[in-house]
C-alpha cells in the first residue's frame, strides 16, 4: 500500500474546511508573532486599572465586530445569540461566578475577575420532551455575514475548557438562504434546523485546564451565513457527565483574513506568503488544472452546490520547465517559538500526475540564512487532496517555505491549500513526510517504533497497536477522536503480573549538541482503586545510548504512577545527546492490572529546549521505584553477609509488600540478625547527582519501613560533595552531612510504609547515601524521588541535630 492510500484509509479524505484539534499546552500571546527586525522593542507601559490587555489589531475594520462580552455587572452576549434548536445555553458570566455558573476566574480582555465571558456549564442535562430537538450542546450564533469575498475572514476567538464533562468545542458555518434579511428573528431563520448543511471549520477537544488558549480561523464563503460556536459535552450516559466543568469563550472578533498570518486559501491571492528570489520559477494560483493527467480539478475546500469558490497554489511543471527545478513560497518572517509552546502547522497537498517531483516544508533560519527541512513527501499520490502537517519550532526568528521540486516530465503539478497554524505540538503527518524523526499517531502502523528483540530481551510483553472500537478505555484515540482510531496499549488480564513491562523503542536518533523536545500524550485510568491504595503501574521514557567506554546507559527522561484520570493527558521531556541514542517508553503493570488502562498517541519530536510536563513527571539519576533494580543505586558494604539488597519472592522482611504496586517485591532493604555481634552500619549510595540550575536547594522523598528488636536499628540520610573533576574516585567525596536520623519503634509487630523527605542541597554535584544500622533488625526503602525546590522535614523527628531519635507511635496490642 502507497503512503497517500494508507493515510487516507486512516484519517480520510476530507472535502470540507480545515479541521483542528489543539494540544493543551500553556497559551502563548499569540498563535504566531510576525517579527518586525527593524524596529526596536516598546517598553512595556504600566497596566492602568480595568485596562483592556486585548486590543483589536485594526481598529476600523475589528471594532464593530468584536464581542468582549463587557465586564461586571453588564456583561452580556452582545450580538451574539443562543439556538433554540437546543435546550442548553451559553451565557454571560465573569470570573466572580467562576466558582457559581463556572468559568476562568478572570476574562481574557481585562485579565481580572470583573472581566467578562461566556461559559457553557457542562454537566447539564436537558429533559427529554417527545418531538423536541435531539441536540444536546450548546450553540451561539453570530449576526448574519454577508459574502466574505475573495480574501476571506478571519475568525480569531479565546477559549478554555476545563473539567470531566467537557467533550468538545467546535465552529461551524451555517449557509443562509439567499433572501433572508438581516431583519428576520433568530428562530425563525433557524425554523427547521438539523445541522446537515454545517460545515466544521475548526474544532478543539484537548483541556485548556481553566487557561485561555487562542484560535484562530481563516474562510471564505460566497453567500449569506453564519457562524456558531457549538460546545460538546461527552455523551449523557457516560459517568463523567455528573462532573462539573464547562467550556467558555472571549474575544470574538471578525477581522480581514491578513490578521491570521500564515493562515492563507489562496482564493485572494498568496496572502503574506511570498516568491523567493533564489530558486528557479514561481508558484502559481488557479482554480483548476488545464490538464487531466496532472495537478487538481478544483480547489480543496470547494462545494459542488457553488457556496465556496476556491483556488490553490501549485507549481506549473509544463514547459519550460525542467526535471529538478525548484519554486520556493515564503511566509513573512516570524519571531523564534518558545521552547515549550511549538506551533503546528497544517496544509492540503495534491500530488497527481507520473512525473511528480517532491514537495518540502522547510524552516529559513534568518539569522544564519540556513535551511532546515522538516517535512517532505516525493512521488505520485493520486487525484486527490490530503492533509499534511508539521510541528514548527525555532530557537531564533525564522521564515516557513514551501519548496516544490519538478520531478521527471512535465505531468508533475504540485498544489497547496488552505494552510493553518495552531498552538501545540502535532506529529508530522503523513509519517513517511517525517523520515526518522520519531513522529507517529499510529493510525497507519508503528511508524519504525519496535519491541526489544528476542537477544536483547529487556522486558516480559509487548506493546499493542489496537483501534480504540475494540478496548474499554480509552474509548477513542487522540489523534483522530473517534473510535476508528488507533493508538498504543498496555495488554491487560491474567497472563500478566504485576511488575511486567513492556519497552516501545525508537528509531535511533542522530546525537547532537542541540536540545530536542519529546511530546506526547498518555493515558493512565484505574476506574476501581484499591482499599490500599492506587497500584495501576508506572510510564516511564528512558535515553538509552553507549557510552564513550563501551557501556550500555539507560538514564531515566520523565515518569509517572498509578491513576492519573480518565482522559488523554500531555507529556513532554527533553532530549539532549552528543551520542547516538533511541527513546524507550516503559509501561509496567501493577497489582491492578486487570482493572486498569494504560496507552500512549501522538507522539512527537521537536526543536526546543523545553521543560518537563506536566512538571510531576520530572526524574532525577537518583529517582528509584526498586521493580526490576536498584536503578543506579549501589550497595558499597563490604560485609557479604549483611548488606542493602532487593526484595525477592524467596527473600524479603516480614512479607512487606512492595510500596508502588503492592506487590510481594520492588523495594531495597538490609537486615541483620545477629544478637552477638555489634550493630552492622550498611551503606546504598546514589549515582552523582547534578546540582541544580540556579543552586536552589531540592527535596528528596523516600517511603521506609522498619522491623527487628534492637535499640540500634536506625537509618541515616548523608549527603556528601562530588567532585567530577577529581582523578581519584576516593577523592571526589567529601564534606558528608547527616541530614535525616530515625531510630525504628521496637513495639510494631508489621512494618508498615511511612513517608519521609528532607531538604538536600543542591548548589553543587553530590551524591546521597542511606546509612543504616542493626543488630536484630533492618530498614525498607522505597520510591525514592527528588523533587526541585525546598521542603520540610518529615517526619519532623528525624532531625538529626537532637541527637538519637525515635519513631515513637503508638505500640501495637
Amino acid at each position: 500500500m502507497r503512503w497517500w492510500q494508507a493515510w487516507a484509509a486512516a484519517a480520510g479524505v476530507v472535502v470540507a474546511v480545515m479541521l483542528a484539534a489543539t494540544t493543551a499546552v500553556p497559551p502563548p500571546a499569540g498563535v504566531l508573532q510576525h517579527h518586525e527586525p527593524a524596529e526596536a522593542e516598546a517598553e512595556e507601559e504600566p497596566v492602568l486599572a480595568r485596562t483592556k490587555r486585548q486590543q483589536p489589531t485594526d481598529p476600523e475594520n475589528a471594532d464593530s465586530e468584536l464581542c468582549d462580552f463587557g465586564s461586571s455587572p453588564t456583561q452580556s452576549l452582545c450580538e451574539w445569540t443562543n439556538l433554540d434548536v437546543t435546550q442548553l445555553k451559553w451565557q454571560p458570566s465573569t470570573g466572580e461566578s467562576a466558582y457559581w455558573v463556572g468559568g476562568p476566574s478572570v476574562d481574557v480582555s481585562y485579565g481580572d475577575s470583573q472581566g467578562g465571558y461566556a461559559v457553557f456549564e457542562t454537566s447539564q442535562v436537558p429533559v427529554r420532551v417527545i418531538g423536541q430537538s435531539p441536540f444536546e450542546s450548546a450553540m451561539l450564533m453570530s449576526p448574519m455575514k454577508e459574502s466574505t469575498g475573495a480574501k476571506g475572514m478571519c475568525v480569531k476567538f479565546w477559549y478554555s475548557i476545563a473539567g470531566l464533562s467537557p467533550d468538545r468545542i467546535r465552529v461551524l458555518l451555517h449557509p443562509m438562504a439567499d433572501n433572508m434579511s438581516v431583519s428576520v428573528p433568530v428562530d425563525e431563520a433557524m425554523q427547521g434546523y438539523d445541522g446537515s448543511e454545517d460545515v466544521v471549520l475548526w474544532e478543539a477537544r484537548d483541556m485548556t485546564n481553566g487557561e485561555w488558549k487562542e484560535g484562530q480561523i481563516v474562510y471564505t464563503y460566497g453567500k449569506k451565513h453564519s457562524v456558531i460556536f457549538e460546545a460538546i459535552p461527552v455523551d449523557s450516559g457516560d459517568s463523567s457527565r455528573r462532573f462539573r466543568g464547562y467550556v467558555s469563550l472571549d474575544e470574538l472578533s471578525f477581522t480581514p483574513s491578513k490578521e491570521c498570518g500564515a493562515f492563507c486559501t489562496f482564493e485572494g491571492g498568496t496572502c503574506g506568503w511570498t516568491q523567493d528570489t533564489n530558486d528557479d520559477f514561481d508558484w502559481k494560483l488557479s482554480r483548476g488544472s488545464l490538464n487531466p493527467s496532472t495537478g487538481p480539478p478544483r480547489d480543496r475546500s470547494s462545494f459542488a452546490n457553488g457556496g465556496m469558490m476556491g483556488g490553490y497554489a501549485f507549481i506549473d511543471s509544463s514547459f519550460p520547465r525542467r526535471p529538478g527545478d525548484t519554486a520556493r513560497l515564503m511566509s513573512q518572517e516570524f519571531q523564534g517559538t518558545d521552547p515549550d509552546r511549538p506551533l503546528c502547522m497544517r496544509f492540503w497537498t495534491h500530488m497527481y500526475g507520473n512525473g511528480i517531483g517532491s514537495l518540502r516544508v522547510v524552516i529559513y533560519d534568518v539569522n544564519t540564512a540556513q535551511d532546515t527541512i522538516i517535512w517532505k513527501i516525493s512521488g505520485e499520490a493520486g487525484n486527490a487532496w490530503y492533509q499534511g502537517q508539521v510541528p514548527i519550532s525555532s530557537p531564533s526568528p525564522f521564515k516557513i517555505v514551501f519548496g516544490g521540486e519538478v520531478g521527471a516530465n512535465n505531468l508533475g503539478d504540485i498544489a497547496i491549500d488552505d494552510i493553518s497554524i495552531i498552538q501545540g505540538a502535532c506529529p508530522s503527518a503523513p509519517q513517511v513526510a517525517a523520515g526518522q524523526t520519531g513522529d507517529c499517531t499510529f493510525e497507519v502502523d508503528e511508524c519504525g517504533w519496535v519491541s526489544p528483540g528476542p537477544r536483547e530481551r529487556l522486558d516480559e510483553m509487548d506493546w499493542v497497536r489496537t483501534v480504540a472500537a475494540d478496548n474499554r478505555a480509552p474509548q477513542r484515540d487522540h489523534t483522530l477522536g473517534t473510535l476508528q482510531g488507533f493508538y498504543m496499549t498496555l495488554p491487560r488480564g491474567s497472563v500478566q503480573r504485576g511488575g511486567d513491562r513492556a519497552w516501545l523503542v525508537s528509531p535511533t536518533m542522530k546525537g547532537s549538541e542541540d536540545a530536542m523536545c519529546l511530546a506526547f500524550w498518555y493515558f493512565m485510568y484505574e476506574p476501581f482503586i484499591d482499599p490500599s491504595g492506587p497500584s495501576l503501574g508506572s510510564l516511564l521514557v528512558h535515553e538509552r545510548y553507549e557510552s564513550q567506554e563501551g557501556d550500555i546507559v539507560t538514564r531515566p527522561l520523565w515518569s509517572l504512577k498509578n491513576h492519573q484520570g480518565p482522559n488523554w493527558i500531555y507529556g513532554q521531556a527533553r532530549l539532549q545527546n552528543d551520542q547516538d541514542f533511541v527513546v524507550v517508553f516503559e509501561g509496567m503493570w501493577g497489582s491492578s492490572r486487570a482493572n486498569g488502562f494504560m496507552a500512549l498517541d501522538d507522539i512527537t519530536i521537536f526543536r526546543g529546549d523545553c521543560s518537563t510536563l506536566p512538571p510531576k513527571g520530572s526524574t532525577s539519576g537518583g529517582d528509584c521505584s526498586f521493580q526490576h533494580s536498584a536503578c543506579q543505586w549501589k550497595n558499597i558494604t563490604s560485609d557479604s553477609d549483611f548488606r542493602w539488597t532487593t526484595a525477592s519472592i524467596s527473600r524479603r522482611p516480614a512479607n512487606l509488600p512492595d510500596h508502588t504496586f503492592g506487590g510481594p517485591i520492588g523495594y531495597a532493604y538490609f537486615d541483620v540478625f545477629n544478637q552477638n555481634a555489634r550493630p552492622q552500619t550498611l551503606s546504598l549510595l546514589s549515582p552523582p547527582l547534578d546540582k541544580s540550575e540556579d543552586n536552589a536547594p531540592v527535596c528528596l522523598t523516600f517511603w521506609y519501613a522498619y522491623f527487628g528488636a534492637s535499640d540500634t536499628t536506625r537509618l541515616k540520610v548523608v549527603r556528601e560533595s562530588y567532585d567530577r573533576g577529581a582523578a581519584d574516585e576516593a577523592q571526589r567525596f567529601g564534606g558528608a552531612i547527616v541530614l535525616w536520623e530515625l531510630v525504628g519503634n521496637l513495639g510494631r509487630q508489621r512494618p508498615e510504609w511511612q513517608f519521609g523527605q528532607v531538604e538536600v542541597d543542591a548548589s553543587a554535584d553530590y551524591r546521597v547515601s542511606l546509612v543504616g544500622m542493626a543488630s536484630n533488625g533492618g530498614f525498607a526503602i522505597d520510591d525514592i524521588k527528588i523533587f526541585p525546590g525546598s521542603c520540610s522535614l518529615r517526619p519532623e523527628n528525624a532531625d538529626p541535630s537532637t541527637g538519637a531519635t525515635t519513631d515513637e507511635l503508638p505500640m501495637d496490642i
